[in-house]
């Protein structure tokens, strides 16, 4: 190949390129809400994104019962996804306890959801870290994959009328939590 024909090979595929970057930029990225939700009953979508509303679950709880998040409609919600075996999670929990101890009597519920160990192990981890929010039991992973989960910790915060507003893929600190958090908490 000469000089000529690979400046026209070059020309031609920066023409193609601007072409396709044009096409994108008039007909828009492609919601991934499109791919990664749900369509709910009342027509809304559901999907771990901000933006949308939090899909929704039920799980049994470590210390007994079922959680319903639709039911924690009206407060601040944070979903933590871990594992007992995952040393970012094991950081960031005393930060999630320290956020709980701030907030809870304003109503902030956490959602510790544990990735399908089994219970025994998850208590005796909750027993050595102190913490004192809900730990929920995703045993057949149903809500680890509702939420698409890329890694453990990942965190979403759900606003009062359900939608996430945040999310954090990987550890997450109290005062990166307490700024989003407080426009959803009740001032004195």
């Amino acid at each position: 190949m000469n000089a000529l024909q690979r400046t026209g090979l070059l020309l031609g595929a920066a023409i193609l390129m601007g072409a396709a970057l044009l096409l994108l930029t008039q007909s828009g990225i492609p919601d991934r809400a499109r791919y990664t939700g749900v369509l709910l009953e009342d027509g809304g979508i559901a999907a771990p994104e901000v933006g949308y509303l939090a899909p929704p679950f039920e799980k049994p709880l470590l210390s007994g019962g079922l959680i319903n998040l639709l039911e924690l409609r009206g407060r601040p919600v944070v979903i933590n996804f871990w594992a007992t075996w995952c040393e970012p999670c094991r950081i960031e929990m005393p930060e999630l306890q320290r956020l709980y101890d701030a907030y809870r009597t304003s109503g902030l519920r956490i959602l510790a959801v544990n990735l399908s160990e089994p219970a025994y192990i998850v208590q005796r981890w909750v027993d050595e870290l102190g913490l004192t929010f809900e730990v929920v039991l995703d045993e057949d992973g149903s809500v680890r994959e509702a939420y698409r989960l890329r890694g453990q910790p990942s965190t979403f915060i759900v606003s009062p009328n359900g939608e996430i507003v945040f999310v954090a893929y990987g550890p997450v600190d109290m005062n990166t939590l307490s700024r989003v958090i407080e426009d959803f908490i009740a001032k004195p």
